[in-house]
């Protein structure tokens, strides 16, 4: 399956992309986690950054991380050979180290929100963000499937011609 000049650029556009957004991922998630935090506005007019993350984020760090390089290196590897089953297996790949990250932060659940000083959000937040991580686990799940039927499906056609 031969794709044009127009859609080998886009192709190279998006792998591009996804280096760039995942560089500023891993520069944010490593260097950044004080922006992960509360603001709590002083009589003095200065604002203190209450930290929303527990000792449990450098226990999640390794996963996120790990993934990042496995995305990156994938990505470059995209952009200089070109083939299907590769590019799909290497979607596919993205997508279980996607569950792989959303699942260890759930399990580890690295997060403080007692600083948040509404009673009502201090207990509601944990459920909204369990349920929002769960569910882009399964959304990731889903899209994994579904790009295994494709590379299938290709693989499959390619073996009866």
């Amino acid at each position: 399956m031969e794709s044009s000049a127009g859609g080998r650029c886009g192709e190279i556009a998006s792998d591009m992309s996804i280096i760039l957004v995942t560089v500023a991922q891993l520069i944010f998630f490593t260097s950044f986690q004080e922006c992960i935090a509360w603001p709590i506005t002083e009589p003095d007019g200065s604002v203190t950054r209450l930290s929303m993350l527990t000792d449990g984020y450098s226990t999640w760090l390794p996963f996120p991380i790990t993934a990042s390089i496995v995305v990156i290196v994938a990505s470059i590897i995209m952009i200089v050979y070109n083939r299907y089953w590769f590019r799909q297996g290497a979607w596919v790949l993205f997508c279980l180290l996607g569950i792989a990250v959303t699942v260890s932060l759930v399990s580890i659940f690295p997060f403080d929100f007692s600083v948040i000083p509404h009673a009502a959000a201090v207990d509601v937040a944990p459920i909204v963000v369990r349920a929002f991580f769960i569910a882009m686990a399964a959304f990731y799940g889903v899209c994994a499937l579904l790009l295994f039927r494709s590379l299938r499906r290709h693989m499959a056609e390619q073996g009866t011609r």
